[in-house]
């Protein structure tokens, strides 16, 4: 069962490590791409921001929602759903120039569905592996998380000297469909937990927004 349960932890780590470049890809490109059509630092830093806000600000909703429905349920859910905005980008761009409008709502979507993914995926990993196998693990968690970061931006500058920005965004809608089936064969394979619900939602949250305030370092961070 250990075993399994790693080579499950491995297909799931491998859907994520795939969705973190095809997500630097999208972001390295279109800042290229702002940048280009607009010459404004200022469009590129709102795009950037747009794709990081939702995050933050949806985190502690996100995680209630993974204590109480199916982890991997909202892991596809996320992913699925995020390629909608990189989508409307993509179309945007076929159909002529994309305004900086334009890109700026598609991230905004992309970024509030990928919100579910992150408090959904780190719950999942906690829930395949024994403490032993996690320790093991986190390194692969943090290489995935890292990825976006720094292979994204080499595969994309290739990537860009021979095409444009419109390829990446199709490598990047490609890398949702990979996670998406990852995750289903993850959940398929295991049984759903059944949440207890003691709180309500509204419950839940109030007792996540109390753990920040509690804590004064996290609520300046946040």
């Amino acid at each position: 069962m250990k075993n399994s349960n790693f080579k499950r932890f491995i297909l799931l780590w491998m859907g994520q490590l795939i969705s973190a470049i095809g997500g630097g890809l999208t972001s390295f490109g279109l800042g290229v791409y702002v940048f280009e059509k607009t010459g404004s630092a200022g469009g590129m830093a709102l795009v950037t921001l747009l794709g990081f806000f939702p995050t933050l600000l949806l985190s502690i909703p996100a995680g209630v929602l993974a204590d109480r429905y199916d982890r991997r349920l909202l892991m596809m859910l996320g992913d699925g759903f995020s390629g909608i905005g990189v989508l409307y980008i993509l179309i945007c761009m076929m159909r002529g120039e994309a305004s900086l409008t334009q890109i700026c709502i598609g991230v905004f979507i992309s970024a509030v569905f990928s919100s579910l993914l992150d408090p959904a995926y780190k719950a999942t990993v906690s829930d395949l592996l024994t403490a032993d196998e996690y320790s093991k693990a986190s390194g692969l968690v943090s290489l995935a998380g890292s990825a976006r970061y720094l292979v994204s931006p080499v595969i994309a500058g290739i990537l860009l000297s021979v095409s444009d920005v419109k390829l990446l965004l199709v490598i990047d809608i490609c890398t949702f469909i990979l996670t998406v089936l990852s995750t289903f064969a993850v959940r398929k394979g295991i049984k759903s937990e059944k949440c207890l619900e003691k709180l309500s939602f509204k419950e839940s949250m109030n007792a996540g927004w109390n753990v920040i305030r509690k804590r004064r370092g996290v609520f300046l961070l946040v």
